[in-house]
C-alpha cells in the first residue's frame, strides 16, 4: 500500500489519522481529501493502492463508497455508526473492511488492516470447492484483501496445485467429489504441518463430530455454513497473522540482531548438508572461509563499541553484496564472519577474498566532524574435501586465518599454501 487516499471532511480526525499512519508507514505517500466530488478529481488524476472514505461526507450520504467498489477501487470505510443495517450494506459491497469512529482511537485497527493487506502481496490461498459460484466468490473476496488466489475444483486438483506452487493457506470445503476435504487434510498432514501451511476446512455439516474430527487431524480452524464474510475475512487474517508472527520468530531464530546476518545456530543448521552434497558430488566443491576485523579491540577502544557497532554493520553490508546469492554469510562470533561457498575451490574462494578484502581496506567509515576511520580484514580459506568434517574445515579455515594475521594482517591466505 504504497499510495494511500484518505477522505475525510473532519479536519481533526484526518490530520490524525495522516499522523497514525505516517508514524507505522513512513514511507507511504498519502493524500487527502474532504469531499467525494475533490476525491474524483483526485483518482482522475492518479490512481491509488488503498482509500480510506468516511461513509459521511457533505456532498454524498454513502453512495461514493459504493462508486468506489463498482470501479474496482480497494477501500476500507470509516464510519461513526455500526448499526446493524450498516453492517448488512457493507457486507454487501465488496470493502476490505470497515473501521467505526472513536475518540479515543489510536486507529491501531487501521495501522494493523493496512499492515496486513501489505503482508497479502506475498501470500497465496488455495481454494479448494467444487461449486463454480462458491470458488467464485471467494476469489473476488480475497482478491479485495490483496490475496493472491488459486483455486481446485476437488482435493485431487488441490493436491497437484500444491506440488508445483508455493501456497500459505488452504481453505478447503469437506463435501467434494474424488477426494474431498477431510482426505485433502490428511495428505496434506504426510508432509506438512500446522505452522507450515495452515488449513482452514468449510462444511454445512451440522455433526459436531466433524468439526471435532477436522481439527484432531491438523486443520488450524473450521467455518461452519452458512457464515458471514465478516467471520470468514476475520479467520482467514487471524491466521495470516498467526503465520507471520512464528516466520518472525523463526526468522529471529536465525539473524543476528546486529548485522541482520544469519547468525551461527543458522549455520550449524544448514552447513552438514551442504558438506555432505560437496563430497557425494565430486564437480561441486565446497570452500569455506573466516574473516576477522583487524585490530579490531583497538577501534572499540578508540571510538566507542557504539561505532565499533557501525563497524561490523557497515562491513557486513559491504561483503554480503559482495558475494554471490548462493553464498552463505553468517556472523560467526564477536568481530567473525564465516563465509560457505559452494561450488567453489580453494583458489576461486581466494579469488572473492582478495576481491572482498581490498573493497574493505578502501572503503572509509565516516566518524564524527569529517572524520573517517579505515578498517581492514584478514580472511582464512579452506577447501572441503570429500572425507572432511564440519569441525576439521572450520579448524583448517581458521587455521589459515591465523596465519594472515601472523604475517601482517589485510591479508587472505589458503589453507592448502600452509608451510
Amino acid at each position: 500500500m504504497n499510495t494511500v487516499l484518505l477522505i475525510e471532511d473532519d479536519l481533526f480526525y484526518r490530520r490524525q489519522m495522516v499522523r497514525a499512519l505516517k508514524g507505522r508507514f513512513p514511507d507511504m505517500a498519502i493524500s487527502t481529501a474532504e469531499t467525494a466530488e475533490e476525491a474524483e478529481r483526485m483518482r482522475a488524476e492518479r490512481s491509488f493502492d488503498l482509500i480510506v472514505a468516511d461513509l459521511t461526507l457533505p456532498d454524498s450520504d454513502g453512495g461514493h463508497v459504493e462508486a468506489l467498489v463498482e470501479a474496482g477501487e480497494r477501500v476500507i470505510v470509516v464510519t461513526s455508526h455500526g448499526d446493524d443495517a450498516f453492517k448488512k450494506e457493507m457486507s454487501r459491497l465488496d470493502i476490505v473492511d470497515y473501521i467505526i469512529k472513536s475518540k479515543e482511537s489510536r486507529f491501531e485497527y487501521l495501522l494493523k488492516l493496512i499492515g496486513r493487506l501489505m503482508n497479502n502481496r506475498d501470500k497465496t490461498v488455495l481454494v479448494a470447492e467444487d461449486a463454480v459460484t462458491v470458488r467464485n466468490l471467494f476469489r473476488r473476496l480475497l482478491g479485495v484483501q490483496n490475496l493472491n488466489v488459486l483455486t481446485a475444483a476437488d482435493g485431487k486438483e488441490a493436491l497437484e496445485i500444491l506440488e508445483r506452487e508455493d501456497v500459505d493457506l488452504v481453505l478447503s470445503d469437506y463435501n467434494m467429489p474424488d477426494v474431498d476435504g477431510l482426505e485433502l487434510l490428511r495428505e496434506i498432514r504426510k508432509s506438512r504441518s500446522m505452522l507450515d501451511l495452515p488449513f482452514i476446512a468449510i462444511s454445512s455439516d451440522k455433526e459436531g463430530e466433524t468439526v471435532a474430527t477436522f481439527l484432531k487431524r491438523g486443520a488450524n480452524d473450521y467455518l461452519k455454513k452458512p457464515f458471514g464474510k465478516e467471520e470468514l475475512l476475520c479467520r482467514i487474517n487471524n491466521t495470516l497473522d498467526t503465520l507471520d508472527m512464528l516466520s518472525k520468530i523463526r526468522r529471529h531464530a536465525v539473524t543476528d540482531a546486529l548485522t541482520g546476518l544469519y547468525n551461527r545456530h543458522y549455520f550449524y543448521e544448514i552447513a552438514p548438508e551442504m558438506l555432505a552434497h560437496a563430497a557425494n558430488t565430486e564437480r561441486e566443491p565446497l570452500s569455506v572461509a573466516i574473516i576477522d576485523i583487524d585490530r579490531f579491540k583497538r577501534i572499540n577502544d578508540r571510538y566507542g563499541h557504539l561505532f565499533g557497532d557501525r563497524v561490523l554493520r557497515t562491513i557486513a553490508k559491504l561483503l554480503a553484496r559482495g558475494l554471490r546469492q548462493s553464498d552463505i554469510l553468517v556472523r560467526f562470533g564477536g568481530e567473525e564472519f564465516l563465509v560457505m561457498m559452494p561450488n567453489t575451490d580453494e583458489k576461486r574462494a581466494f579469488v572473492a577474498m582478495e576481491k572482498l578484502r581490498s573493497l574493505v581496506e578502501n572503503m572509509a567509515i565516516p566518524l564524527n566532524r569529517g572524520e573517517q576511520v579505515h578498517v581492514t580484514i584478514s580472511a582464512g580459506i579452506s577447501e572441503a574435501g570429500s572425507e572432511a568434517t564440519l569441525d576439521g574445515v572450520i579448524k583448517t579455515a581458521d587455521d589459515a586465518l591465523y596465519r594472515a594475521k601472523a604475517s601482517g594482517r589485510n591479508r587472505v591466505e589458503m589453507y592448502t599454501n600452509r608451510k
